[in-house]
């Protein structure tokens, strides 16, 4: 008896074992499944891919679209000066004083502008989307929350509008062109003349309300486009339709809502500002420019220029952002192999000069 339960033992092990690795490779599995199923950790793209996928998109676009932000600049101008007229007639206005030609005063300005300013905004945006994903708790795993998403957007559009107020200072007075326009050669010779008629902090003049018109432009706009990318991503559509959509509607409701803090950037820096504000005054006057508008042409002068602004605005955002997720990977690939092949290189030449050095005693021992 003592023979058969010593017999009948290894069989109970051997069962016992059995539910022991089949509950492991259970387990293993599940575990598996659990890291597939967690969202991709987010990748931050390289600096330099992301300035210059933003500096390639937004100097391409701009120049497209620059028609739309002379027109802008002119009815606000205008309207400023108590002369208010339509999108088409200004338009008409504007064809007959410079032709088709004139309707792209400003590039010069505005290409610089766009494309340092969005290589600026693309790299501090991805910087601060990379930290909030990684260090602040997201309700959806791996997505921006809708205030993470607006914080991130308007404090890199704060830091590059404020960069590049000078140029934008620039832009807006050589798109004018209207009776008390200042004529400037170039870009250059518009900066150089500013700072010596008007000292180093006439380059700044309107830049409180340049801040306000940006900032919270892009923190509503990239609220919108990420919260709709995400969504319209899930349904399978393409992705270039998605970016595209996305930046047109968040660019649109964010237009809209900036449109007032435009009207006074516009007036300040042309020097039709009310009061102190014509003078390049700061926060305080760009607030009497905005009470001496409503004013003189009630709430709707806060919304002069809105057409052409919002078409401006939602084509442009909307190209340069779609152009930018389908840059940025690319330049992102092409720099990492740049700098991998380097790495290779460097790693490979010591190596090889190592081989040689042992290969050297090697033949000396021999001949000892």
């Amino acid at each position: 008896m003592a023979v058969g339960a010593a017999g009948e033992a290894p069989p109970a092990r051997s069962r016992r074992g059995g539910r022991d690795g089949k509950q492991q490779r259970d387990e293993a599995g599940e575990q598996q499944q659990q890291q597939q199923q967690q969202p991709p950790r987010h990748k931050k793209p390289p600096a330099v891919a992301a300035a210059l996928s933003g500096a390639l998109s937004g100097a391409l676009i701009s120049a497209c679209v620059q028609p739309l932000d002379v027109l802008r600049t002119r009815m606000q101008a205008d309207a400023a000066l108590g002369a208010r007229r339509t999108t088409a007639e200004t338009l008409r206005t504007l064809l007959a004083e410079g032709g088709a030609r004139g309707m792209w005063r400003g590039t010069g300005p505005t290409v610089v502008r766009l494309s340092l300013g969005a290589g600026i905004n693309f790299v501090v945006l991805e910087k601060l989307k990379a930290f909030m994903l990684h260090s602040l708790p997201q309700h959806v795993p791996g997505q921006l929350g809708f205030l993470q998403a607006a914080m991130v957007g308007g404090l890199s559009r704060a830091l590059s509008a404020a960069v590049m107020s000078p140029v934008t200072l620039v832009k807006t007075r050589m798109e004018y062109g209207g009776t008390h326009a200042i004529h400037y050669r170039n870009t250059w010779h518009a900066l150089s003349t500013i700072a010596s008629a008007e000292g180093p902090r006439g380059l700044f003049r309107g830049m409180g309300p340049t801040v306000l018109a940006n900032a919270p432009f892009s923190a509503l706009y990239y609220m919108f486009y990420t919260k709709m990318r995400h969504a319209l991503a899930e349904e399978g559509r393409p992705q270039v339709a998605v970016n595209l959509f996305s930046g047109l509607v968040g660019a649109t409701a964010a237009t809209l809502l900036t449109q007032p803090s435009d009207v006074v950037r516009t007036r300040v820096q042309l020097g039709l500002g009310t009061g102190a504000a014509g003078a390049g005054a700061g926060l305080g006057g760009a607030w009497a420019t905005l009470a001496g508008a409503v004013r003189s042409g009630g709430p709707g002068a806060l919304l002069t220029g809105a057409a052409p602004r919002i078409a401006k605005r939602s084509l442009q955002t909307a190209l340069v952002w779609t152009l930018y997720e389908e840059l940025v990977p690319a330049l992102s690939a092409a720099w990492l192999s740049v700098v991998d092949s380097a790495q290779s290189k460097a790693e490979a030449a010591p190596a090889g000069r190592g081989d040689e050095g042992q290969r050297q005693k090697q033949a000396q021992r021999q001949q000892r």
